[in-house]
């Protein structure tokens, strides 16, 4: 644990300060929405660390923990992906609107002067831009540690298998109401829904596992460019 918080001391810090701007939030705004949001980017931030156990469990040739730890970042890895879908709290608050005036002159757009709405926005946007990075960082370990063993065909398969998975577990998590650890403490009923999904189900995996390989690729590319 203290090799990951020297490492990734200012991850962490940023985290304790989103968790204080949700605080001020809760008590401006009285809204269990920051709680949430907060709790969220705890489980964002965990795959980063059961990817780093993994790692270093392999450098110590410990295969068996290894093993665990990566099929614990695997359970865990869609929290990192999954607030983009907070931005659906937003649905109910009015940024513009558009007011009519005389005929053959064009209509006048009117954006909102309420702050809160504005803020609420940014720390949504704050926090799933956190993750979303958190994440892909752990993605980019892990893809390290299978280029190590494996050719870049089968390092671009297991993406492609972690992408397709992530996007079921998003969906089961925003539609199906599910958390990561269910599938230990209710795999029955978690698969009961599972099998049920319908069209949009799939639509909605495809076009997610499309977003996280986009998300990477573009994450992959800025972070090989710094790194050279």
């Amino acid at each position: 644990m203290g090799d990951f918080i020297k490492k990734y001391n200012g991850i962490l810090l940023f985290m304790i300060a989103y968790w204080c701007i949700c605080f001020v939030m809760l008590f401006t705004n009285v809204s269990f929405l920051y709680v949430m949001l907060s709790w969220n980017v705890l489980l964002a931030i965990l795959p980063l660390y059961f990817v780093i156990k993994a790692e270093m469990a392999e450098e110590q040739g410990n295969g068996g923990w290894s093993v665990f730890w990566k099929i614990l970042w695997l359970f865990f890895f869609p929290n990192s992906v999954y607030m983009i879908t907070d931005f659906i709290h937003i649905s109910d608050d009015k940024f513009m609107w558009i007011t009519e005036v005389e005929m053959y002159s064009p209509n006048i757009v009117i954006y909102s002067n309420e702050i809160m709405i504005w803020a609420k926005l940014l720390v949504i946007g704050m926090g799933f831009f956190f993750a979303l990075l958190v994440g892909l960082e752990s993605l980019y370990i892990f893809e390290q540690n299978i280029r190590k063993k494996s050719s870049t065909v089968v390092c671009y398969l297991a993406i492609l298998v972690v992408a397709l998975l992530s996007g079921i577990g998003v969906y089961i998590g925003r539609f199906l109401r599910f958390n990561s650890w269910d599938i230990l403490f209710d795999p029955i009923q978690l698969f009961k829904q599972v099998v049920g999904i319908d069209g949009f189900a799939v639509q909605f995996i495809i076009i997610f596992t499309i977003f996280i390989i986009g998300s990477y690729v573009l994450f992959r590319a800025f972070r090989i460019t710094k790194s050279a």
